[in-house]
């Protein structure tokens, strides 16, 4: 269970400190570990999950031993004044070895988070349907992108466990002006009413997205195209538009593209209404061939 770190770095850390230095990284190292495998220990997880977890365990012991190890090789260099003494001490070697100590521990706390951050998503990934919408009926609360192919039965799951639970309160409410107890105060059903309006609302937004045909249009000056594959509002100019377009652009939330060599944002129907607003329809794609989208905006 415990990350095998370099011995004879460990031991000269440990000469080289009033505190055991390089004992003290090594057991940061076994925390680290011992974390990670708490973490998952007690989720339940299908056949496919599991081949996954036990993967990572042995890839996580990896990242571990790797970057540890170089972070003892940098502390082996680093020799404190209270150590050596202040005669022809070397504070400027010392300052810059100090100072890469600091920026690898970090670099490290950066690496274990995105690892942590890539399990998490391949876990995710390889949960059935069936076992994805039974979380969200269970009160998983983890957000939904409109893009996500499951979005609409997820919010429906969502929506079925916080009707069931305002369901509660209101009874919780009922047992208790019957009994003449307290009842629950009046903001946790106002929530409730609220959290279950913004579902509905994410769900009617959703049904008028399907609604919605890719394509798009000309304006003088490019092109918009609708493209829900993509789930975006993407706009070609035959020309890098003026400073203010870019602004404009920018303040209706929109980005440049280099991969699509497009303007874009999110394809939402609020982003369809403003960029006609924007950008008005001169005829039709059969009959118009908009120029060059390969110039560098």
């Amino acid at each position: 269970m415990n990350i095998e770190l370099d011995k004879e770095l460990i031991n000269r850390c440990n000469n080289q400190s009033m505190y055991n230095r390089g004992s003290h990284i090594q057991d940061d190292a076994n925390l680290e570990y011992k974390q990670f495998l708490e973490k998952y220990k007690d989720q339940k997880l299908n056949s496919s999950q599991l081949e996954i977890l036990s993967k990572r365990k042995e890839q996580f012991k990896g990242l571990l031993t790797d970057v540890y190890n170089e972070y003892l090789r940098i502390n082996a260099g680093f020799v404190p004044i209270t150590v050596a003494g202040p005669a022809n001490y070397p504070v400027d070697k010392m300052n810059k070895i100090s100072n890469k100590m600091d920026k690898t521990i970090n670099e490290i706390d950066d690496k274990i988070k995105k690892f942590y951050k890539n399990t998490d998503d391949m876990l995710n990934k390889a949960y059935s349907k069936d076992e994805i919408l039974s979380k969200y009926r269970n009160g998983y609360n983890e957000p939904i992108s409109s893009d996500d192919p499951l979005a609409k039965e997820k919010l429906e799951a969502k929506l079925e466990y916080l009707k069931e639970k305002h369901n509660s309160y209101k009874d919780f409410n009922k047992k208790a002006r019957q009994s003449g107890t307290d009842q629950l105060p009046p903001y946790v059903l106002a929530n409730s009413n609220q959290n279950i309006k913004s579902v509905e609302d994410r769900l009617k937004t959703l049904e008028r997205m399907n609604n919605i045909e890719n394509g798009g249009y000309y304006f003088d000056g490019g092109e918009v195209k609708f493209d829900k594959e993509d789930m975006r509002v993407k706009i070609f100019f035959d020309e890098k538009p003026d400073e203010k377009t870019r602004n404009d652009l920018k303040s209706h939330g929109y980005k440049w593209s280099p991969k699509n060599m497009a303007w874009q944002r999110k394809l939402t129907p609020d982003a369809i209404y403003m960029t006609k607003n924007l950008f008005k329809d001169i005829g039709s794609l059969e009959i118009k061939l908009v120029a060059d989208y390969t110039k560098t905006m």
